[in-house]
C-alpha cells in the first residue's frame, strides 16, 4: 500500500495534519486532543495496524477507527425516515460508452454499480427521472439498505445521501458537512469523508444537482462537483441525481464541460433513468399501504382498474410513485370512492398535482379542521393562503423546511390577516403544526415541510398569482428577483387561473418596466421570461396590439410548443432556447443575442425577422435521440433559421471557400470524436476506434494530427491493460466548435486547428 496514501488518509481525520508522524512502522497522531500511538504491518494479506492491543487489516482500521462509519450507520438508521412501503421501480442503464441495457430493478442496479467502478477511475452516476417518479425515495431506501448491511457484517461500505434540493448554498462542501452536522457524527469532516470515497469505504450520492443547477447555473455548479471530482483523484463512486430535464435541455455541451474540467482526473459517467411505474407496482403499493391511523385500502386491484378506466390508462397519477402515494393517502385515510376521486382528479396532466392537493385540503376542509360546531376553522381557499405564505417565507430563506415556531408564526401573520375570529386562532396555531401538507421533514425530523417539491412549486405558483391579480408589483419584483423559479411553477401560474388576454398583457408591461430598470443582477429577468413566455403563449395575440418582451432572459423550454403571432422581442437574451413544436408568426427580433437554439421538424418562424442588431450561434436540429452538435458558422446557422421561414435584415455575407471548406465527412467524424467526452474525461485509441467505426481512418491520418499539434488536445497517462494513448480535451467542446467560425474571439490554438483543416480540405481537393 502507497505511504504517502496511508499519511493523506490519517492526516484527513487528525487535528492537525502536520502533527501526524509516520515513519519506521510507527505512526502517530492527534485526533480530538488525545494522542494515538499505532505500529503498521505489512503481511501477506495487506497491511495490518496495531492499536491499544489489537489488531486490524488498514481498511478496518479506515472504516471504523478514523471513518467512525458504524457510527455513522447507527445515526442514519436512526435518524434518516425509511420509506415505508417501498415498491421498486424498474430503470435503464446506459454505460460510458453509450451502450444501453434492458430495464431492471432500479434498487439492485444502484446496489450493484456503487459496489465496483472501473480501475483507475471515479465512477459518476447521473440518476435521472421525471419529478415524482421517485428519485429521493430510491436514495433513502438505498442508504438505509446499506446501513443495515454495514451493521450486519454483511458489507463493508455505507452510501451518504446529500440531500441539496432547496437548501441556500453553492459549494457541496457545505451540503456534507450541515449533513454530517444533523446526523452528529462528530470527528468525521470533509477531507475525512473525501478519503473515506477514495478507498471505497463511502458512496456519496448529490440529490437534488438540478437544484444547484438552477439555483446558480451551470457553469458554478458543475465546476463544483468537479471540484468534488479532481480531489478523489479517480477514485470512487459518486451519484448526482437531476431531473431528466436538465440532462436532455443541455445534450452534450453541460457534460462535457463538467468532464473537460478535470485535468488529468480519470472520470467515466453513466447514466440511470428510471421508468414509471406499471400497474403491477401500484397495486402493490395500494396493497402494502397503511395510514397512520392503521387504515388499508380495500380490494386494490378494483380500485385501480376504476381509476385507470376513469381516468385512462396512461394518466400521470397511476405511473409517478409519489402521486400514487397520494392517491394511497386519500383512499385510505377517507374511504373516498375511486369513481368520486378520478373526478376530482381530471384528465389534464398539467391539473394533477393542483387537483391531487385540492382533494386532499378538501378533507382537510370537511373531515379534520373542524371546531366543536362542525364548522371548518379555515376554508378550502383560506388554507391556499396559509400554504402559501408558507411556502413563501420558505422561497425567502433559500430552504424547503422551516422551524414549527416559524411556521406558525406566518400562520398567526395569515389568520389575522383573514380576520379569523380570535376564538379560533389558537386552534388553527396549533394544528398547523399537523397539517396534511406539511410532514416532518425527512433530513430534519425537527422542521416541517412538503413532502414533495411539487407541492412546493405548486404554492409558490399561487403566491405568484395572488401578487399579479393584487398587481403587486413590488412583492413580484421582490419574490422574482430571490432564485430562479422552477419551470412548473410558471406552468402552473399561467394555467391554474383563467387570464383574459388583456390581464396578460397589462402583467407583461409590467414585467418590461421591471426588466428595463433593473440596476443590480438578479433573477428577476429570467423569471419575467419563464412567466411572460407562459403566459403569453395562452393566447398567442393579445386584441390588436401585439405582446412585446424587453430585456427578458428565455432558457430552455420556455418558448418550446409556443404560438406566438407578431410578438417583439426586444434586447432579449436566449440561452440553449428550446423551439421544438414552435410557431413564431410574423414575430421580430431586435437586438437579441441568442445562444444555443434548438428546433425539431414542427418548428415554424413564418414571416419572422431578426434585425442586424441580433446575433445568432449554436443552432442545433434535434432529431430523436441522435442530436448531433451545435453549428456556431453565422451563415449556416441564418441558412437553418431561413429554411423554417425566417428572415435576417442583412443578408451575411456568403463564406469563401477558402474559409469554409472542411467537408461534411470530416464534421461527422469531429463530432463523433467528441461525443465521447459528454461521458468520459478522456478518450483512448480502442475507445476512438469504436465509436468512429468507419471514420476512424480519416480521423486518425487528417484529423488527430492537427488536434495534436495545435495543442486542442493532449495525451495523457493511460492505466489499462496493454498500451495505447489516451487524451483529454484542453478547451469545451463549444468553444472547440465555434472555432470553425472564422471570427470567433477564441484560443489561437482552435482557430489554427480549424484553419489548418481547410488548407489540408483544400489541398485535397485541388
Amino acid at each position: 500500500m502507497d505511504f504517502n496514501e496511508i499519511y493523506a488518509d490519517v492526516a484527513a481525520f487528525a487535528d492537525n495534519e502536520n502533527d501526524v508522524i509516520l515513519e519506521k512502522g510507527l505512526l502517530v497522531y492527534q485526533r480530538n486532543r488525545i494522542t494515538y500511538e499505532c505500529k503498521l504491518v505489512e503481511t501477506t494479506s495487506g497491511v495490518e495496524v496495531q492499536i491499544d492491543g489489537t489488531r486490524l487489516p488498514y481498511r478496518k482500521f479506515l472504516a471504523e477507527e478514523l471513518g467512525r462509519l458504524p457510527i455513522l450507520a447507527e445515526a442514519i438508521k436512526q435518524k434518516r425516515r425509511d420509506v415505508l412501503p417501498y415498491i421498486d421501480t424498474q430503470a435503464r442503464r446506459t454505460d460510458s460508452l453509450d451502450n444501453s441495457f434492458p430495464p431492471e430493478s432500479a434498487l439492485d442496479l444502484l446496489w450493484n454499480e456503487c459496489q465496483s467502478r472501473p480501475l483507475g477511475e471515479t465512477k459518476l452516476i447521473f440518476l435521472t427521472a421525471d419529478a415524482g417518479h421517485g428519485k429521493t425515495a430510491l436514495l433513502r431506501r438505498l442508504t438505509q439498505k446499506y446501513a443495515a448491511e454495514y451493521l450486519a457484517h454483511s458489507c463493508d461500505q455505507l452510501l451518504f445521501h446529500i440531500d441539496t434540493q432547496g437548501r441556500s448554498f453553492v459549494r457541496l462542501e457545505e451540503a456534507v458537512a450541515g449533513d454530517l452536522g444533523q446526523l452528529r457524527i462528530a470527528g468525521l469532516y470533509y477531507s475525512g469523508v473525501i478519503r473515506l470515497i477514495r478507498r471505497g469505504l463511502l458512496t456519496i450520492a448529490i440529490d437534488g444537482f438540478d437544484e444547484l443547477l438552477a439555483e446558480i447555473g451551470f457553469g458554478e455548479a458543475y465546476s463544483g462537483l468537479g471540484a468534488f471530482l479532481k480531489q478523489l483523484g479517480g477514485n470512487g463512486v459518486v451519484i448526482a441525481s437531476a431531473r431528466s430535464a436538465y440532462f436532455e435541455l443541455e445534450n452534450y455541451a453541460a457534460q462535457t464541460r463538467l468532464l473537460t474540467s478535470l485535468p488529468d482526473t480519470h472520470v467515466s459517467m453513466e447514466l440511470v433513468r428510471l421508468e414509471k411505474w406499471v400497474r403491477e407496482q401500484a397495486i402493490a403499493y395500494f396493497r402494502s399501504y397503511k395510514s397512520e391511523s392503521g387504515q388499508t385500502i380495500d380490494h386494490p386491484e378494483k380500485v385501480y382498474s376504476e381509476l385507470s378506466e376513469s381516468l385512462g390508462a396512461e394518466h400521470p397519477v397511476l405511473h409517478r410513485p409519489f402521486l400514487v402515494h397520494r392517491l394511497a393517502v386519500l383512499l385510505a385515510d377517507s374511504k373516498v370512492g375511486a369513481g368520486q376521486l378520478a373526478r376530482e382528479l381530471g384528465s389534464s396532466p398539467l391539473e394533477v398535482v393542483p387537483n391531487v392537493i385540492q382533494a386532499m385540503l378538501k378533507r382537510e376542509v370537511e373531515e379534520k379542521w373542524r371546531d366543536p360546531a362542525g364548522q371548518p376553522y379555515l376554508t378550502l381557499e383560506q388554507h391556499v393562503i396559509l400554504l402559501s405564505a408558507i411556502a413563501e417565507e420558505m422561497w425567502n430563506q433559500g430552504k424547503n423546511s422551516l422551524p414549527a415556531d416559524v411556521v406558525q408564526l406566518v400562520c398567526e401573520t395569515v389568520i389575522e390577516m383573514l380576520n379569523v375570529p380570535p376564538s379560533q386562532r389558537v386552534q388553527i396555531v396549533q394544528r398547523v403544526k399537523a397539517h396534511a401538507l406539511l410532514p416532518p421533514s425527512a433530513t430534519s425530523g425537527s422542521e416541517l415541510g412538503f413532502d414533495h417539491e411539487e407541492f412546493l412549486n405548486f404554492f409558490l405558483a399561487t403566491r405568484l398569482v395572488q401578487f399579479l391579480r393584487m398587481n403587486d408589483r413590488f412583492g413580484l419584483q421582490r419574490f422574482c428577483e430571490l432564485h430562479a423559479l422552477p419551470f412548473i411553477v410558471g406552468l402552473w401560474t399561467a394555467h391554474t387561473e383563467q387570464w383574459s388576454a388583456k390581464q396578460v398583457k397589462i402583467i407583461i408591461d409590467n414585467f418590461n418596466s421591471m426588466t428595463k430598470s433593473e440596476v443590480r443582477s438578479s433573477y428577476l429577468k429570467r423569471n419575467a421570461g419563464l412567466l411572460s413566455s407562459k403566459l403569453a403563449n395562452l393566447h398567442g395575440r393579445v386584441l390588436d396590439t401585439p405582446f412585446t418582451f424587453e430585456s427578458m432572459y428565455f432558457e430552455g423550454e420556455d418558448l418550446q410548443d409556443s404560438h406566438l403571432d407578431g410578438a417583439n422581442f426586444v434586447r432579449c437574451t436566449f440561452i440553449n432556447a428550446n423551439f421544438s413544436k414552435a410557431h413564431l408568426t410574423r414575430c421580430s427580433f431586435t437586438e437579441c443575442r441568442i445562444d444555443g437554439l434548438t428546433f425539431d421538424s414542427e418548428t415554424k418562424l413564418t414571416g419572422t425577422s431578426f434585425d442586424a442588431g441580433s446575433q445568432v450561434l449554436g443552432v442545433l436540429r434535434a432529431s430523436g435521440n441522435n442530436t448531433g452538435m451545435r453549428n456556431y458558422v453565422p451563415a449556416q446557422c441564418q441558412e437553418m433559421l431561413e429554411q423554417l421561414g425566417a428572415a435576417f435584415a442583412i443578408e451575411t455575407v456568403a463564406i469563401p471557400a477558402t474559409v469554409d471548406s472542411v467537408p461534411q465527412e470530416w464534421h461527422h467524424a469531429i463530432e463523433a470524436f467528441l461525443r465521447i467526452f459528454s461521458r468520459n474525461s478522456g478518450a483512448t485509441e480502442s475507445v476512438i476506434k469504436m465509436k468512429l467505426g468507419p471514420r476512424h481512418h480519416l480521423f486518425r491520418t487528417k484529423i488527430l494530427p492537427q488536434l495534436i499539434k495545435c495543442e486542442v488536445i493532449r495525451r495523457t497517462e493511460y492505466f489499462g491493460k496493454g498500451e495505447q494513448e489516451r487524451y483529454e480535451l484542453n478547451f469545451p467542446v463549444d468553444a472547440i466548435l465555434k472555432g470553425e467560425q472564422s471570427d470567433a474571439f477564441l484560443p489561437k490554438q482552435i482557430s489554427t486547428f480549424w484553419d489548418n483543416l481547410r488548407e489540408i480540405a483544400r489541398s485535397l481537393s485541388e
